[in-house]
């Protein structure tokens, strides 16, 4: 929430700590692990941690690289993370890779990991230089 960054890139999204809890292939227990809460036990936890609760606050100009067959990190992280910046006026940029999974970068197609790091270099270059 400051005016640290010029830019950034997120990727693998994670926005939503209460809707991660019932969508990831990583098991239920992910979430209670890194949070120390549930949905049950302590939602208002769950969502003090979720980057989304601070939406309104953000202005770093943010690109979301997301996959669709990400089941670990489901597409929908990153889409309500870019929604809720959009809507608050953040220039946001969500770039999704059809048939790709979580190892994008480490073992997707060539020509998507190369557009990915494109995606990237141009987004810093448009707020860097």
């Amino acid at each position: 929430h400051t005016d640290r960054f010029k830019a950034a890139a997120s990727q693998r999204s994670i926005s939503n700590w209460i809707s991660k809890f019932c969508t990831t292939d990583i098991g239920y227990y992910f979430v209670e692990d890194q949070n120390g809460a549930t949905p049950w036990n302590n939602m208002g936890k769950l969502w003090d941690h979720s980057p989304l609760k601070y939406a309104d606050k953000v202005k770093t100009p943010t690109l979301f690289i997301n996959s669709d067959q990400d089941y670990r990190c489901y597409l929908a992280e990153g889409i309500q993370m870019f929604t809720a910046l959009k809507y608050h006026g953040v220039d946001a940029r969500l770039c999704m890779f059809r048939g790709e999974n979580h190892e994008l970068s480490r073992s997707g197609k060539p020509k998507h990991r190369m557009r990915r790091l494109q995606e990237i270099t141009d987004w810093f270059d448009k707020y860097l230089k």
